[in-house]
């Protein structure tokens, strides 16, 4: 009977267990939005784009460079000249490692932006070559200008979610950018 009593008490525990890894790995899941993310940029990402398609690993990106010339955006977000600092100040343009040969449009993946970012990043999409968005990992930055690119009617869109910190850990080199502004 005890035997019996230990049995059953292991299935419960099992039940539960399973249930408990399940509900982990539905919390784990981020579904896409139906429009674009306006806060906590910095937070898991789905792991799909709806119309674009994923890039997941540097290996995969250098591979796809190398084959396909596609345009490379990095929207990682950088501060803007302040509209109230004098004329006679000195603005020095921030910096940033990036994927070489890529374009830097800074904050054109803010889930809200202005028409001169809109149209920054429409005048950067190619006609005929695909385009690769990337910012950093876990950044609804990328996700938002790949859903915006799609938006502004691009044919060929790919999103790679590991984003420039992927690419260095990877061991690949950087180049030093300034943004692109509108």
């Amino acid at each position: 009977m005890k035997v019996h009593n230990l049995v059953k008490v292991l299935r419960v525990n099992c039940a539960i267990f399973i249930c408990l890894c399940t509900i982990s790995i539905n919390a784990e899941t981020v579904l896409e939005p139906l429009d674009y993310r306006n806060n906590q940029y910095r937070a898991p990402v789905p792991t799909t784009l709806q119309g674009a398609r994923v890039i997941e690993s540097p290996e995969a990106l250098k591979a796809f460079m190398t084959q396909d010339n596609p345009v490379l955006i990095d929207v990682y977000p950088a501060p803007n000249r302040p509209d109230n600092l004098s004329q006679n100040t000195l603005w020095i343009e921030p910096k940033r490692d990036t994927i070489p040969s890529s374009l830097w449009l800074a904050n054109v993946g803010h889930g809200i932006v202005p028409d001169s970012l809109v149209k920054l990043l429409a005048d950067n999409l190619p006609l005929n070559r695909p385009v690769v968005v990337f910012c950093e990992p876990s950044c609804w930055h990328s996700w938002n200008a790949g859903k915006r690119a799609l938006a502004l009617g691009a044919k060929e869109v790919y999103w790679y979610r590991a984003g420039v910190k992927g690419w260095q850990e990877a061991g690949y080199e950087l180049e030093t950018h300034t943004p692109v502004r509108p």
